[in-house]
């Protein structure tokens, strides 16, 4: 807890009761500790409390939890009373945030991955040949004071565009903005600094939690073309309340902040990134744009996706069940129209539903009337080999046979989930867990983004590296194949 700040003020519970604390923010160990000289009123979950620091900063603590007050009694009769809050949120700025109004006009966050993802090299550099220039930066400061040049100058810059790319979304504008700092210069020498910040202002103002959730529906985006889960930091929001006309703006603690996963081992590469916001800023914009337009419904699939993502090389019977449920919890749209049933069939099932009805409640019958009502329905195989056939469609024979592994997948999850064992010795297999499920993760994430707008074929031509999942599966994908074609049929 050696980065942990603490606030020390007066605080206020929801009762009006005010007591003295301090608040050390330190992650999932923030705490707010509070002593009073009189009782304490209980604190009920999901509460918000307000404080005052003694140097002045204005807190509110959001979502709160406290296990409860305690108290101290004295030998000379006095008693102390005392309780512990965890807030899930705290902000720090020169107003209280209200999380039941609807004041939040924008929130502003980094992750991980930006100077990655948002590779505008050229925003800023250093001049190499400044003889030619140095006079003409230097003649405005000479006409103060004589200045010398010699024979090494160095001129640095910044071309001053600081908006990356902003795309009008159902959440909002979404903007992706260089956020530079800088010194004057002198003998400890000068610098420029540089923040990449994503900005997301909705529509009309939203409370607090609606704005954390946009939020959050962002980050799950970069992950995705990360190829590894984000760590959010420097989150800060604007609200409606203004101070001579400039918008209030506080800064947002989380208690349980998302984190990166992997190490400096998974940290993508430039090149090797799925999407271009620089070269192909188009192509960018329309795929954030369709991929936030059905997020609502696609939600908790992509959320098993960020699990996933978020084990990094860490390979599992659960991540491959994961990897291959993904596909179960996907909207119906996701998938081609199911053909209706023959009649005869059709009215087959029906009759059986009716017996099956008449039978006195058990697993049994329960279990036949739930696979009954499946007929017709798309299966998991049939989900699986549509969403690959997407991704053929566009990659051409650059996964040969990615029917074959991603059915193997499934016959593995079957086998992990029911017991079915079907024709394959899944000893041979074993070793083939991460393999096939980088397979089940790479035709969800791809088929996603496809469907949402990204051509891949610029990508596919380039030679790539190690600096992302996808190009890490392209890259072992034929001689992983080949060796479970002979693991399976020797």
């Amino acid at each position: 807890m050696t980065n942990a700040k603490r606030y020390v003020g007066k605080y206020v519970l929801p009762s009006g009761q005010e007591a003295v604390g301090e608040l050390t923010l330190a992650g999932s160990k923030t705490l707010l500790a509070l002593h009073s000289d009189v009782f304490l009123c209980a604190i009920e979950p999901g509460a918000c409390l307000n404080g005052t620091s003694y140097n002045g900063d204005i807190i509110s603590l959001i979502d709160c939890l406290s296990p409860g007050i305690g108290s101290t009694s004295y030998k000379d009769g006095t008693t102390k009373y005392h309780s512990n809050v965890f807030p899930h949120f705290v902000t720090v700025g020169r107003i209280h945030l209200r999380p039941g109004v609807a004041n939040i006009a924008g929130v502003h966050f980094t992750t991980t991955d930006l100077a990655v993802l948002f590779y505008d090299f050229n925003a800023f550099g250093r001049v190499i040949d400044t003889k030619a220039i140095i006079d003409i930066v230097l003649s405005e400061k000479r006409v103060r004071r004589n200045i010398d040049a010699g024979c090494c100058p160095q001129v640095l810059y910044f071309t001053g565009k600081t908006c990356i790319t902003e795309v009008q979304t159902d959440i909002g504008k979404i903007s992706v903005n260089h956020c530079p700092s800088s010194n004057m210069g002198g003998p400890g020498g000068v610098y420029i600094k540089n923040r990449i910040v994503v900005s997301i202002e909705p529509d009309s103002p939203v409370m607090f939690d609606e704005a954390i959730n946009k939020m959050y529906e962002i980050c799950s985006f970069l992950s995705f073309l990360a190829g590894r889960a984000q760590g959010i930091n420097h989150i800060h929001v604007t609200t409606t309340d203004t101070d001579n006309g400039v918008p209030h703006m506080v800064r947002v603690h989380q208690s349980h902040k998302w984190k990166c996963s992997g190490g400096e081992e998974s940290k993508p590469h430039p090149a090797d990134i799925p999407l271009d916001p620089i070269q192909r800023k188009d192509e960018f914009n329309n795929v954030l744009l369709n991929w936030i337009s059905r997020n609502q419904d696609w939600r908790l699939a992509r959320g098993r996706y960020l699990g996933c993502l978020r084990k990094n090389n860490k390979y599992t019977t659960d991540r491959l069940v994961g990897a291959a449920n993904m596909f179960d919890i996907l909207p119906m749209t996701a998938f081609s129209i199911n053909p209706p049933l023959e009649e005869q069939l059709a009215k087959t099932r029906d009759a059986c539903v009716v017996m099956f009805q008449k039978l006195p409640q058990g697993f049994d019958r329960d279990s036949a009337l739930s696979t009954l009502g499946r007929l017709g329905q798309p299966s998991l195989p049939k989900k699986v080999a549509h969403r690959v056939a997407i991704v053929e469609s566009k990659f051409g024979e650059t996964f040969p046979d990615l029917q074959f592994v991603t059915k193997t997948a499934i016959q593995c999850r079957n086998f992990y989930v029911h017991g079915s064992k079907g024709r394959i010795d899944f000893q041979k297999i074993e070793p083939f867990m991460h393999f096939l499920t980088d397979s089940l993760e790479f035709v969800s994430a791809a088929s996603d983004l496809i469907e949402a707008g990204w051509d891949p074929a610029p990508w596919n031509a380039e030679p790539k590296g190690w600096g992302h999942n996808f190009a890490r599966f392209r890259a072992e994908y034929k001689l992983a194949l080949r060796a479970l074609q002979q693991a399976i049929n020797p």
